[in-house]
């Protein structure tokens, strides 16, 4: 069976957006059912127009709303409102929601880097 990260996996061939291999630090807040944040520190594997591929410090289930920031190639920073969509031990794949024309842009600008 191919790897989550074998680009000649099925889950990638059903993708809307294809990924760009990306290496990155990235921090995710959730809420935990107290209401109290938590926050995850991670390193991106992959971003596309669409989502991205995490490697995290604490595993979080799937359905989980978070707020994700990037460190961008150069310091700049991006927020984006995700939600784990996939789960595999501390490997994760989020769904970006609600993007602003302004956050696709530099999506965009990401992926065709």
């Amino acid at each position: 069976m191919p790897s989550p990260r074998d680009t000649r996996s099925p889950i990638y061939a059903s993708r809307l957006f294809s990924r760009r291999p990306l290496d990155v630090r990235a921090r995710l807040v959730a809420l935990h059912s107290t209401g109290e944040p938590i926050i995850v520190h991670a390193r991106t594997c992959d971003v596309s127009h669409g989502g991205a591929g995490l490697t995290l410090t604490r595993s979080l289930p799937s359905g989980t709303e978070v707020a994700l920031c990037l460190r961008l190639p150069g310091g700049d920073l991006l927020w984006m409102q995700a939600v784990v969509i996939r789960r595999q031990g501390f490997h994760v794949g989020v769904q970006f929601v609600r993007t602003t024309a302004e956050q696709r842009l530099l999506l965009s600008e990401l992926c065709c880097a």
